[in-house]
């Protein structure tokens, strides 16, 4: 497998009017593909040696999953949609095992653009495509985010008994 190429510098400031206009053609877009994709994702493109073309969001380790948050994005994900759920957490052993990135970062792997991008607005981070087997991710990625932290939490002494 071959490493992810680095994703391309980001287009110049555009208008918030033709930002909009951009991002209603590019949802109409999507919906017809998943129209005739027979309504799965079209985020995700096969390739001939069998590996999907998806999103991922590198980031340092604890920028993603250090809240709990991403956790619980995943995990109502996968309720929602069951098996179609094409999102994985990368811890970041698996990021350097698979030759994603750089020591110390964690990732997330989707097929949906949409939801990356709004991961990469919530929690920061460089999105680019790369080429993964879903079989790989299903193994290697399939656990969730670690929990939340607890927080430091006591009671203080009030002086009344």
């Amino acid at each position: 497998m071959q490493p992810c190429p680095p994703w391309p510098p980001p287009p110049p400031p555009q208008s918030i009017s033709s930002a909009a206009q951009d991002h209603t053609n590019a949802s109409a877009e999507a919906t017809a593909a998943a129209v005739s994709n027979g309504g799965r994702s079209a985020g995700a493109s096969a390739t001939p040696d069998g590996s999907s073309r998806l999103g991922l969001l590198l980031a340092p380790q604890g920028q993603l999953s250090g809240d709990g948050q991403l956790r619980e994005l995943i995990q109502e994900h996968r309720e929602h949609k069951g098996a179609e759920a094409a999102i994985w957490f990368l811890p970041p052993a698996v990021v350097r095992q698979l030759g994603l990135g750089p020591a110390g970062e964690e990732a997330v792997a989707a097929a949906d653009p949409a939801t990356l991008t709004w991961l990469q607005l919530r929690f920061g981070g460089a999105i680019r495509p790369c080429d993964l087997q879903p079989e790989t991710l299903t193994q290697q990625a399939a656990a969730l985010p670690p929990a939340a932290p607890l927080a430091a939490v006591a009671l203080a002494p009030s002086g009344r008994n």
